[in-house]
């Protein structure tokens, strides 16, 4: 495959196929492309854990959405390494299937735990019952909202009086 075929795939399918090829390189190649395929082994992989592994690599990013754009950002930070940021997301888990909002969570997960400081806002059940620290405003939406109806964590929010709570536990 050539540059143009790979940069054709989806991000699960060039990881896939930068992963098989150590296996058709020579020793030489092996050696001097080591540091550069675990590198975008790297980036492929936060790409696929943001659930964005059905992207190609040539896609022009003025057609990505919203989501996929603020997701990519994500993986770009997630990569970095950074410690002592402070990232806003405004709904990540939009247009994600299910299965990869544990995905996202994960990688929301692994920012915070290098000493990141993540404000979600966000509706979807997953990612607000895997927050450290909830803060609910309503007591509805629009011009009905804005005040702060909910304060703490999980356990507690489970009693809380609000729609969200509501809504999350049934």
């Amino acid at each position: 495959s050539d540059l143009f075929d790979v940069c054709d795939m989806s991000i699960e399918k060039t990881s896939a196929f930068m992963d098989a090829l150590p296996e058709s390189i020579s020793a030489y190649e092996k050696e001097v492309s080591k540091s550069i395929l675990t590198e975008v082994h790297s980036r492929l992989t936060f790409l696929i854990n943001v659930g964005l592994g059905y992207l190609t690599l040539n896609r022009a990013s003025r057609s990505l959405s919203g989501g996929e754009s603020q997701r990519i950002r994500l993986a770009s930070q997630i990569g970095s390494g950074l410690s002592g940021v402070i990232y806003v997301l405004d709904e990540p888990s939009i247009g994600l299937h299910p299965r990869d909002v544990a995905a996202l969570v994960e990688s929301l997960k692994r920012l915070r735990d290098l000493g990141n400081t993540i404000i979600v806002v966000e509706h979807d059940p997953e990612t607000i019952v895997n927050a450290d620290h909830i803060v609910d405003f309503g007591p509805e939406a629009g011009m009905y909202g804005g005040n702060v109806v909910y304060e703490g964590n999980l356990k507690d929010f489970e009693a809380a009086d609000t729609l969200t709570s509501d809504y999350l536990f049934g």
